[in-house]
């Protein structure tokens, strides 16, 4: 007689996130795919707002470091955040990495397509992802910010990065450009955060319910940050 198991709190919960990620494959989403074919003002326009929004993931990062109690998820997460804020230098935050990439792509092409202005629906989204960040419970927090943002990021990213080395406009500037943002983003660096995270959440579900489904709950509504995200950018 074959005994019928149940799945463990721990498998139950990873085949929901494996059913709620972001969109199925981001190389496969129209909304990504689309970068290819718009101007290069218009795709400056969609980097600079991303700037804000990885802006926010630094200060996000750090609220859940301060609210997490201390264990593995913790020690993570506190460094990912010194690398998102510089490795002890702000100049080199990612933040700002992103904008170097930009200000030289801005130059490159006349100095023209900045606005140094946040979108008002990108500050409505980020605004909200706030609130919700400090309203819920800490694990809660933790699947919108340790988890959500940190692990989805890296595929859009990686995408987003593909859509720009097949520009043909680009194919002799992309070089002569500070890269490091993407280099750290699209490579080794990101891959082994998403490893590490998956695994230090595995660590912080253990066998509580109640845990997984506020991680779970956060996540999604990570996922849904993202989703809005992407559908402002096909509209600017």
């Amino acid at each position: 007689m074959v005994l019928m198991t149940s799945p463990s709190i721990k498998q139950s919960f990873w085949q929901a996130i494996d059913t709620s990620k972001f969109s199925g494959n981001p190389a496969l989403d129209p909304r990504l795919q689309s970068l290819q074919n718009i101007s290069l003002p218009e795709l400056v326009k969609v980097l600079e707002q991303y700037s804000y929004v990885t802006k926010i993931h630094a200060q996000s990062l750090n609220y859940v470091c301060n609210v997490i109690k201390a264990g593995k998820l913790k020690v993570l997460l506190d460094e990912i955040y010194f690398e998102e804020t510089g490795d002890g230098n702000p100049d080199n935050s990612h933040y700002n990495l992103l904008k170097k990439f930009l200000f030289g792509l801005n130059e490159a092409f006349g100095g023209t397509m900045l606005t140094n202005t946040i979108n008002l629906r990108v500050d409505s989204l980020i605004e909200n992802y706030e609130n919700d960040l400090k309203t819920y419970p800490v694990h809660v927090a933790i699947g919108m910010a340790g988890m959500g943002t940190e692990c989805i990021c890296g595929p859009i990213l990686e995408e987003i990065w593909a859509q720009i080395q097949a520009r043909k406009d680009l194919e002799d500037v992309l070089l002569q450009l500070n890269l490091e943002f993407w280099h750290i983003h699209t490579g080794e660096i990101d891959h082994s955060h998403a490893v590490r995270m998956r695994n230090a959440i595995d660590g912080e579900v253990k066998d509580s319910e109640e845990y997984a489904e506020q991680i779970l709950q956060g996540y999604q509504l990570s996922v849904n940050f993202w989703d809005d995200l992407l559908n402002i950018f096909v509209t600017l």
